[in-house]
């Protein structure tokens, strides 16, 4: 699931993710995918294994931004090289007591340097479950993201994370 422009999705009551994989989606790469402006979240796996989520960028979740439904006994997802951006709502939404998945190399910004937790957790305290050892807590640096722009200035602090930038000509409907 490669290079797709996901925004201003809504439901009524179930629903409303940008990326959902569900029952039993394994090993699903999902990468250089923008997406802002969705009702539960821009991320969501409910039950899989090993899916790779890597370098997206994750905007504007209204109730949650990263969400996961289902503690299973093996590794759900990878989530790394993630730009997560968002003014609401907690980053972890869901049930994380037990992570099964492996997040690194991530930036994660609340506008305005609001604080936030990971599940309850202070990043060290989540750091110390051996999750996001190489993140950063940082302002991506986004050209104008309330208007659906992502693209980031040359002095991003996401390139110190590893993160690419997605070429936006790339991503959502072309014509031929």
């Amino acid at each position: 699931l490669r290079f797709n422009l996901i925004h201003d999705v809504e439901a009524y009551d179930y629903g409303g993710w940008g990326i959902y994989p569900d029952e039993g989606s394994t090993h699903i790469l999902i990468e250089n995918n923008i997406v802002y402006r969705t009702k539960t979240g821009g991320f969501h796996q409910h039950y899989g294994r090993e899916n790779l989520v890597r370098n997206n960028v994750f905007a504007f979740g209204r109730l949650g931004q990263i969400q996961r439904t289902r503690v299973e006994e093996h590794l759900s997802f990878i989530f790394e090289r993630n730009l997560v951006y968002w003014d609401r709502g907690p980053l972890l939404h869901g049930n994380w007591t037990q992570p099964q998945a492996r997040f690194d190399h991530n930036c994660y910004w609340r506008e305005g340097g609001k604080r936030f937790d990971f599940a309850g957790r202070t990043l060290a305290q989540w750091q110390a479950l051996g999750q996001d050892t190489h993140s950063i807590v940082a302002d991506p640096g986004f050209a104008a993201p309330h208007e659906g722009d992502f693209s980031l200035k040359p002095d991003s602090p996401a390139l110190q994370v590893g993160f690419r930038p997605i070429d936006l000509s790339k991503v959502g409907p072309r014509r031929r």
